[in-house]
């Protein structure tokens, strides 16, 4: 008798294959659950993130002004160099000059939608969404 309780405490060290499959079943249905509430988190996250960078850059272009006669730079590719002076580099990489979906920022030194007071930089979301760094109302 002693034997038998020995046994069927054995046989039950270990889960079955049909709750193994139960609970990872339940886990991909909570992951899908999940990933259809933060989806839409993660493109807005992306937009502000997008939407600090170009303030970023703009305040780099303002520091690349100021060493060069209120001149702003031709190119957001020169923020990343040093001058004939030793002045910058204003940005330290090219990989900042990128968007969060992996494009470069847009430029307009001339600024027409910053009143020409600064230049516009810009990039456009997947959702077709123009993200820059002039005032909202110009948008």
């Amino acid at each position: 008798m002693l034997l038998r309780k020995k046994q069927a405490s054995q046989r039950r060290a270990a889960f079955t294959l049909m709750e193994m499959l139960i609970v990872v079943a339940i886990i991909v249905m909570l992951a899908g659950i999940g990933g259809v509430f933060l989806w839409p988190q993660l493109t807005t996250a992306r937009k502000d993130t997008a939407a600090i960078q170009t303030k970023a850059l703009t305040k780099a272009c303002g520091a690349y002004s100021i060493k060069h006669n209120g001149d702003f730079p031709d190119s957001l590719r020169q923020l990343t160099q040093k001058d004939e002076q030793g002045n910058g580099p204003y940005i330290q990489s090219l990989d900042d000059l990128r968007d969060p979906w992996g494009k470069e920022y847009q430029y307009d030194r001339s600024g027409p939608k910053n009143s020409g007071n600064t230049p516009d930089i810009w990039t456009t979301a997947p959702d077709g969404a123009v993200l820059g760094n002039w005032p909202k109302s110009t948008q």
